[in-house]
């Protein structure tokens, strides 16, 4: 069993860049997640001017995520990749991954043929999917047509709420994660409850963001910094990371 990538999410304009940078460097498998959509980081907005200095400044080992919401999320389901997105996505390679926060039923039901097309329009980017009630039919479908997705267990969709009981893999071929409450404070307790899931030769990744901000509402370093130094020590303890 293996915990191979650690997400800090929300990082976004209020956050220092580069020491948010050093941060991560420390810890290889740590990934940035960025929350955009067509309010918050449109050509010409603190936002993008932020992403764009960030990823100038980042090294080629770093690992930058972005999580597309709301409209463009349902943009992008609809075969129209935001043409920020795309001016991203084109000077920076270091952004590896896509997340699609669309949940269905709040947003509607993607057309799957042009969700697939979409996506391998994207630069050969790895893309994450919740897997949630809502969600979990088209998920299946998705998987069935053999296009290789990473998939994350979140029920509370951003909410922020840790489950009395992690779910067991779903698919047996490709990547899956964890979100929802986790914490400084509870991420052992619920990488224990990860644990108790995941076959002995299974790899997994886990997200947070909710409970990383401050009392500002923004993203809070130190508590990415606990956050990332206690999984570590647990995984380094347990023997089941591997750099």
């Amino acid at each position: 069993m293996r915990l191979s990538k650690i997400t800090v999410s929300g990082a976004n304009e209020f956050t220092d860049a580069q020491n948010l940078l050093s941060l991560c460097e420390k810890y290889p498998f740590s990934e940035i997640g960025i929350q955009v959509s067509g309010d918050k980081a449109y050509f010409g907005s603190a936002r993008y001017w932020w992403i764009w200095a960030l990823c100038s400044l980042a090294s080629r080992q770093a690992q930058i995520a972005l999580h597309l919401n709301k409209d463009w999320a349902e943009k992008f389901c609809d075969g129209k990749i935001p043409s920020e997105v795309q001016n991203l996505l084109h000077n920076f390679p270091i952004i590896k991954t896509i997340q699609l926060n669309f949940k269905i039923g709040r947003e509607k039901t993607p057309d799957l043929d042009t969700l697939l097309d979409t996506m391998k329009r994207c630069y050969s980017r790895h893309f994450i999917l919740s897997y949630n009630e809502s969600n979990k039919d088209f998920i299946h479908q998705l998987y069935q047509t053999g296009f290789k997705f990473d998939c994350l267990f979140d029920d509370s969709f951003g909410e922020g709420i840790a489950p009395a009981k992690r779910l067991a893999p779903i698919f047996p071929d490709i990547y899956q994660g964890y979100a929802g409450g986790l914490s400084p404070d509870n991420i052992v307790e619920e990488l224990n409850k990860i644990r108790q899931v995941i076959p002995s030769d299974g790899e997994f990744f886990i997200d947070a963001e909710g409970k990383l901000k401050g009392e500002d509402g923004h993203l809070s370093l130190e508590k990415c910094k606990q956050f990332l130094e206690r999984a570590t020590e647990w995984a380094y303890r347990d023997s089941v990371f591997n750099p």
